[in-house]
């Protein structure tokens, strides 16, 4: 196919093989990494691991909002891929050296790479397409961004077990290397129409500040702050389910990694068949009322689990359901916004979802350690004593607060409920 008949691909294909780095490096760290070190410190390696990819999006979003206005945002994207490379050989010799401390150098690294061309990617889907493609390219890209998730997890438990047979780290290295050096090939494929550059920018980059003028900025453009307090609950929702899934997989079913990895890929499937098929249904406009049919249909699923406490067949069919009404959750917003925040605004705009999403993702944690001090209890696993949250209660609290995002939507924004009846009359807005 021809890169006039298809325009997306190269931005596709960039933004894919960026969250496939990501997640190889990421759970290579948690599969291997914590072998490293003695037991005592090991559980501290998973929330280290998240914080370091999450901490650069709080603290470096409004400088990489600034960079989106002022900088074309194709060449955001080629420097940021570029800089993948020097960051692969630093994860590359951590495992050389079997060192978590230069291991961890990188994953912060990569986060702090993904931070800056975060705007930069979502603003050029209207650039490739107009606003007309906003829906099916937001679509597409966070469908394409769940499989990079997907293939990362299976990728690393892959190379995890390889690296514990035989620590040879050639085939790491060679993977590691290829998929950024691909990426920055394709990251100089993206064409698009994009608006003039601003040529100097004051912005505060303190991320308070920057999120208070941003709210206020906000305010000119209707549902933009419903539209971003909703994808950080999205976010706090999904960072709070993988918490969740990750106890209820290995100390209710008793499951090792890889089977427990089976069903995080599911779940990332379910929101990548439902994320591609809302662009789909969307067709050329953004219709909120999917947010309502997502939200109802993601806390359902959650409620079935809490009350049902299904076998391990039932529990993964609910989770796949669940995880493919989210993907309705969070197309619409993503989009919204894109549509609502024209020309280089949308940077800044970018910049301060970005803040606010990861600081929910990181309240997600310390919401979960608050189940786990209140719900506790002790139970045998593998003839070992082990504390374990009370999982059915946090699948019911995470459906309470989907539902309760559906029903603010309903009532109090605008053109939500309208949509969302039409959808119920069979109208699902495809054009």
């Amino acid at each position: 196919m021809s890169e006039k008949k298809n325009p997306w691909l190269p931005l596709f294909l960039t933004n894919f093989l960026s969250v496939l780095n990501d997640n190889i490096i990421k759970y290579l760290v948690i599969f291997v990494g914590v072998g490293w070190i003695s037991i005592e410190y090991q559980p501290y390696v998973v929330p280290i691991a998240s914080a370091m990819l999450v901490l650069p999006f709080i603290l470096f979003s409004p400088l990489a909002g600034r960079y989106a206005k002022i900088y074309k945002k194709k060449k955001i994207m080629i420097w940021g891929k570029f800089a993948e490379i020097p960051i692969m050989i630093v994860a590359i010799i951590g495992f050389i050296f079997q060192s978590l401390p230069v291991v961890m150098t990188a994953v912060l690294l990569m986060g702090l790479q993904s931070t800056m061309f975060s705007p930069a990617k979502y603003g050029l889907i209207r650039d490739i397409r107009g606003n007309e493609g906003i829906s099916f390219g937001t679509g597409m890209m966070e469908m394409l961004t769940f499989v990079g998730v997907l293939l990362g997890t299976v990728f690393s438990g892959k190379l995890a077990n390889f690296l514990k047979e035989d620590y040879n780290i050639s085939v790491l290295s060679a993977v590691l290397l290829s998929v950024a050096l691909l990426g920055w090939i394709t990251a100089k494929m993206i064409k698009a129409d994009e608006s003039p550059v601003i040529e100097s920018n004051h912005d505060t980059l303190n991320p308070v500040s920057f999120i208070y003028k941003q709210y206020r900025v906000s305010k000119h453009f209707p549902g933009v702050n419903d539209a971003i307090f909703g994808l950080s609950l999205f976010w706090l929702i999904g960072a709070t389910i993988q918490y969740d899934i990750t106890d209820h997989a290995r100390y209710i079913f008793g499951l090792d990694d890889l089977n427990t990895g089976i069903i995080m890929s599911i779940a990332a499937i379910g929101i990548a068949v439902g994320a591609i098929l809302t662009g789909w249904l969307s067709g050329k406009h953004v219709h909120l009322g999917y947010v309502i049919v997502g939200s109802l249909g993601l806390g359902l699923s959650m409620f079935l689990i809490m009350i049902l406490n299904p076998a391990k067949d039932l529990f993964i069919a609910l989770i796949f359901l669940g995880a493919f009404f989210a993907g309705f959750f969070k197309i619409p917003l993503n989009s919204y916004i894109q549509d609502a925040v024209q020309g280089r605004k949308l940077g800044d705009i970018l910049g301060y979802l970005n803040i606010m999403v990861f600081t929910f993702i990181l309240l997600s944690a310390a919401i979960y350690a608050l189940f786990n001090y209140m719900t506790a209890s002790t139970i045998i696993v593998n003839n070992e004593e082990k504390e374990v949250v009370d999982t059915l209660l946090v699948f019911g609290f995470i459906g309470l607060i989907s539902f309760g995002t559906g029903v603010y939507y309903y009532f109090k924004v605008k053109g939500a409920k309208e949509d969302f009846h039409n959808i119920l009359k069979g109208k699902l807005g495809r054009e």
